[in-house]
């Protein structure tokens, strides 16, 4: 399917919003780590405004998929379970020990 200028701003942008969510990250932190404006971040989820190629390649890097996923507008754009692992070490990284030792408890109550 072909999409028009404005489709395909507002599918990038959701699928941005989507990788950012999964990560836990809010619009801010996104916008710290790819060197660039809350208001960038905002404006390409929204469909509103597309990101310059050095904002793109970052968005890429920092949440954690290759920049075609991105772009993937099909129903097949479900992440692997590949990229899955990837995203649960990167959140359970950010956690306390004691929030680490409470997530084990939760996963060995599913042996």
């Amino acid at each position: 399917m072909i999409y028009n200028e404005k489709e395909t701003m507002k599918k990038f942008g959701n699928n941005v919003k989507k990788y950012r969510i999964r990560l836990g990250l809010t619009q801010e932190k996104l916008a710290e780590l790819c060197d660039c404006s809350s208001q960038t971040i905002s404006g390409t989820e929204t469909g509103y405004s597309f990101p310059f190629s050095k904002v793109l390649f970052k968005l890429a890097e920092k949440l954690h998929v290759p920049l075609t996923y991105l772009f993937n507008f099909g129903e097949d754009s479900v992440v692997s379970n590949r990229e899955e692992e990837r995203v649960i070490i990167e959140l359970l990284s950010n956690l306390s020990l004691e929030q680490k030792k409470i997530i084990i408890k939760i996963i060995k109550a599913f042996e």
